[in-house]
């Protein structure tokens, strides 16, 4: 059989809201998604792609832009000769009111609309499976009414989680069993919003393509879509960027650090100045401190707002003490820290004990009148 090449993407939320940003960051974020759609139609015509396969929650609500709709359909009409097909997820479930029923797709488009449907493409000899979300939850798996058609490459493409029988999910759960005995050549998941690599259970490859563009700390690092090319029931594959920026978490010890214009140099020493300008990153505070530095977060971003595209700043910092001396004595502070402190002895895990070391921290700063932040 002829070699046929798909694109897979899946979950890519136009019109998210972009909570924690400002309205114009959140406007712009919702602008690069456009952008990077647009690289994905882009990439269908150069790379020669007959089937684009895009597994569920292309939209991200019941709310969305016209002028999204409208980009939407016109960046499909622009790639009449590419064969669409399109999963609805939880998020964009299919039904009477849904943006599926009320926009006019161009006949290269194909929405699955429910139960299990194939389409076949008599062209390049291939029969295209998929369902559909009716509704935002689905506790039962979607992937059943399947038998493979002979002579024939037979891919699919499904937004749901995979799952055990045993622990089920609302969200199509489907298991590596139901995988295996669909007998597919490739299929295209959606609803994870990582690259899971393409994967192989008996003769059929499979993969989670991640979302095209991260949406939140979440989401982070690399985002892309997969390059699959099938032949004769093999699968080659690729994964492709396609974020034009990406959200990275990174944690910066400032033990011995005192003053903000120390903990400013310690953060954009370790951060090349070209990432920090193109990337979103929240930035993890730890190690000790002394108890007279008290850091204030917002402060902080506020003086980091210049070296970055983006900042958010989580103080895990400790206080640096003298347990034994800070004990003693029948002060507040020190009944307080002799209670703490025994607790922390305590402390069966690292969490209870992280939890233990900011109450301490936060007690402390209360005692000697300091701002004191309540973290989430």
């Amino acid at each position: 059989m002829k070699k046929i090449k798909i694109l897979h993407t899946a979950d890519i939320h136009f019109d998210t809201p972009f909570s924690g940003m400002t309205p114009k960051e959140a406007l712009k974020s919702k602008e690069e998604l456009k952008q990077v759609f647009e690289k994905i139609i882009e990439m269908t015509l150069e790379k020669e792609i007959d089937i684009l396969l895009i597994a569920g929650d292309i939209f991200d609500n019941l709310s969305v832009n016209k002028t999204t709709l409208h980009f939407i359909k016109n960046c499909f009409e622009t790639i009449s000769k590419v064969n669409v097909f399109i999963s609805p997820g939880n998020h964009d479930p299919f039904n009477e009111k849904s943006f599926y029923s009320i926009v006019k797709w161009s006949s290269n488009v194909h929405v699955f609309k429910g139960n299990m449907e194939n389409v076949i493409l008599e062209n390049i000899n291939t029969v295209v499976w998929g369902v559909g979300f009716n509704s935002s939850h689905v506790n039962k798996s979607l992937l059943k009414d399947v038998k493979r058609v002979d002579g024939y490459n037979n891919i699919m493409v499904l937004h749901g989680e995979i799952t055990t029988a045993k622990e089920g999910n609302d969200y199509n759960p489907i298991t590596e069993e139901d995988i295996a005995k669909s007998d597919m050549d490739y299929i295209a998941l959606g609803h994870r919003h990582k690259f899971s690599a393409v994967k192989k259970i008996d003769n059929t490859y499979y993969s989670y393509s991640g979302c095209p563009q991260g949406r939140g700390f979440d989401e982070l690092e690399d985002k892309g879509i997969v390059l699959i090319e099938l032949k004769d029931k093999f699968v080659e594959s690729k994964f492709i960027r396609t974020s034009i920026r990406n959200y990275y978490e990174k944690e910066i010890n400032i033990q011995g650090c005192f003053g903000y214009n120390e903990v400013k140099s310690k953060i954009i020493n370790e951060i090349q100045v070209i990432d920090r300008k193109s990337n979103l990153y929240k930035i993890i505070l730890i190690g000790e401190v002394c108890e007279e530095f008290t850091l204030n977060e917002e402060f902080l971003k506020e003086l980091l707002k210049d070296e970055f595209y983006f900042v958010k700043v989580i103080d895990k910092s400790e206080i640096k003490l003298d347990i034994n001396e800070l004990i003693k004595g029948y002060s507040l502070k020190s009944i307080f820290a002799k209670k703490i402190y025994e607790r922390l002895q305590n402390a069966e895990t690292e969490e209870e004990r992280e939890i233990i070391n900011l109450a301490l921290k936060i007690g402390l700063q209360s005692i000697t009148g300091e701002e004191v932040k309540i973290y989430e």
